[in-house]
């Protein structure tokens, strides 16, 4: 008669027992013990699925536990596992096919990080209700404003000097009405600009004094209304949340997943990805062009910001640091400039 040997843990004391398993005739599956035999059927008993070469579990219906090394007595004792555990043994137990289940893991990743997250942002994102829009963009705001931002200085003649003419620059555009621009003033960040996803166009004061004319200014804001219309902050802040939640399932931290506490990252931190910059600054070189303003202002902005923030080096704000080179950035608007 068979059998097999393992290390009994009854839950009644910390060591375990040695014991020996066998078969009986009437199948049963017995349990000795040096003072105690038992006698329970196969039902009474789960046994952990086989896994390469680690021991085998069988857990005893009030009883406790036993390990002990796999045996093949198993396959006839108990029912036989499942098509999936068998796979996933016959798997463990060859090393190329481990590996190549590792490559192909680490390539899933990337893809869905490359290519599958960004379409289910942009698959999403317009489906995101406004008022859920709306609440997302209040609770970023506020909190960019406990952070350090702080009330426009700008007389409030000027402030809507540059809303009347944001107005005219938008007009006829699809999401035209969500569009609004707001000032701040911002020690900590400088010169910068940002859109929110309900259609808020925030302005500091730093990038007003910094620019040399308003048409600096409308270069920067239809920048931004790019921005917006492509939905470009809801879509990264669902793809760094996407992120997050990926690392939670992968590394089991669930810390920072929540889209408010995103969206100002991305908005001040990370920045919108250099492909969502290139659709923006495209989609501005074209506004203005349209709307009768030459696109060397966006260039001549951009020379100031270099200039302002170091370049694209790595003292540079996220407003450049993040975005695509800011040189080529120049050169495109000189180019959309000639032909204008």
């Amino acid at each position: 008669m068979s059998e097999v040997a393992g290390d009994w843990y009854d839950g009644q004391a910390s060591r375990p027992r040695p014991v020996r398993l066998s078969r009986t005739a009437a199948g049963a599956i017995r349990i000795v013990a040096e003072h105690e035999t038992l006698e329970l059927p196969p039902q009474a008993i789960e046994i952990s699925p086989r896994l390469g070469r680690t021991p085998r579990i069988l857990r005893l219906a009030g009883y406790g536990q036993i390990e002990c090394a796999d045996s093949p007595e198993f396959d006839q004792w108990f029912d036989a596992p499942s098509r999936i555990e068998s796979i996933a043994d016959w798997l463990e137990r060859r090393r190329t096919a481990a590996l190549i289940a590792a490559a192909c893991t680490v390539f899933g990743v990337i893809a869905f990080f490359r290519y599958g997250l960004p379409a289910a942002s942009s698959w999403l994102a317009p489906r995101v209700p406004p008022p859920v829009e709306r609440a997302m963009s209040s609770n970023a705001m506020t909190l960019l404003d406990h952070l350090g931002l702080e009330p426009s200085r700008l007389p409030t003649a000027r402030q809507r000097a540059l809303q009347d003419q944001l107005r005219a620059l938008v007009r006829d555009l699809p999401r035209e009405r969500d569009m609004r621009l707001e000032f701040r003033r911002a020690p900590g960040i400088g010169a910068n600009a940002f859109a929110l996803p309900d259609g808020r166009l925030v302005m500091t004061d730093e990038l007003v004094a910094l620019a040399k004319n308003d048409e600096e200014l409308l270069a920067v804001l239809a920048h931004e209304a790019g921005h917006h219309e492509h939905r470009h902050a809801l879509r990264q802040t669902l793809e760094s949340s996407g992120i997050l939640v990926m690392g939670a399932l992968l590394f089991g931290d669930v810390s920072g997943s929540s889209l408010s506490v995103s969206l100002p990252t991305v908005l001040l931190e990370t920045g919108f990805s250099r492909g969502h910059e290139t659709e923006a600054d495209e989609f501005a070189l074209q506004l203005l062009a349209r709307t009768g303003h030459s696109p060397q202002a966006f260039a001549d902005i951009l020379e100031r910001l270099s200039h302002e923030h170091g370049g694209d080096g790595p003292e540079a704000v996220s407003y450049l640091s993040t975005h695509p080179p800011t040189q080529e950035r120049i050169e495109r608007a000189k180019r959309a400039a000639k032909t204008h």
